[in-house]
């Protein structure tokens, strides 16, 4: 009989380990995203202001993002993004666009309660060449 007991221990420890991990994968964060969202925001280039309507994000799997502000002009931002310590959160670098490394600043891509639509951004970011500071502030409807 403990022979059995035993057997039936194992048999359920192993069949709870598997549904904890099934549960942890579950919620696990995707390795990329693709998201857009219209709302109300600004971006400052140098002494230039003009409003955001919608941000399209494009987070890869190779750690690269692509950002795409549209205000009266569109702008094309590019750079790497990892996990913040928030799980609502991805920290960004930004490092060019349009493939010139022509920016270095950095930048927060804030989450839904999905975590895969976008809730807001903000931007600090130099540009190398004008030696201006671009900022960029944006609130998802």
């Amino acid at each position: 009989m403990q022979v059995h007991r035993k057997h039936a221990a194992i048999a359920i420890s192993i069949v709870l380990t598997v549904l904890a991990l099934t549960g942890m994968a579950g919620g696990q964060q995707p390795k990329s995203l693709v998201a857009s969202a219209n709302g109300e925001g600004t971006i400052k280039l140098g002494k230039e202001e003009f409003k955001i309507h919608a941000v399209v994000v494009k987070l890869f799997e190779d750690g690269k993002a692509e950002i795409n502000l549209v205000t009266d002009i569109t702008v094309f931002i590019s750079g790497t993004w990892s996990r913040g310590q928030d799980e609502k959160a991805i920290d960004l670098k930004i490092t060019g666009n349009m493939g010139a490394a022509s920016m270095d600043g950095a930048g927060k891509l804030f989450l839904g309660e999905d975590r895969k639509s976008i809730a807001g951004l903000k931007l600090e970011v130099l540009n190398k060449t004008t030696r201006k500071i671009i900022k960029a502030d944006f609130v998802a409807k």
